[in-house]
């Protein structure tokens, strides 16, 4: 991957639509759903209960603490950048801890290009 393709130039957030829109500095764009971004929350605790649900095949019962959401409910209440590497998400299911670095947002982008449906 080159080096700037994970260096973003714009990040724009858009409750509206609930979507984030970033523009790379190799000028590739690529929007992602509020949904999906919390879904892939790279944060230990998202990761070990993803890791959980799939030796599991499928969703496993657990306890959860918190709103449940269903998709098209999550949104983003406040964004902060984490040094020039990434950006947080508190998202309004009060889940706070997610740093998704710009090497992941590029390496998820949904795209077709990206995910080699184009």
């Amino acid at each position: 991957m080159d080096p700037t393709s994970a260096n973003p130039k714009e990040i724009t957030v858009s409750r509206e639509k609930r979507e984030v829109r970033i523009r790379w500095r190799d000028g590739h764009e690529s929007v992602y759903g509020f949904d999906l971004l919390r879904r892939e929350c790279p944060c230990a605790l998202c990761s070990d209960q993803r890791a959980k649900q799939s030796a599991a095949g499928g969703p496993s019962l657990t306890v959860l603490s918190g709103p449940v959401f269903k998709a098209g409910e999550i949104q983003v209440t406040e964004v902060k950048t984490v040094g020039r590497y990434a950006i947080n998400f508190v998202w309004s299911d009060g889940h706070d801890i997610g740093i998704y670095s710009y090497g992941f947002l590029r390496q998820a982008c949904p795209c077709p290009t990206c995910r080699g449906d184009a």
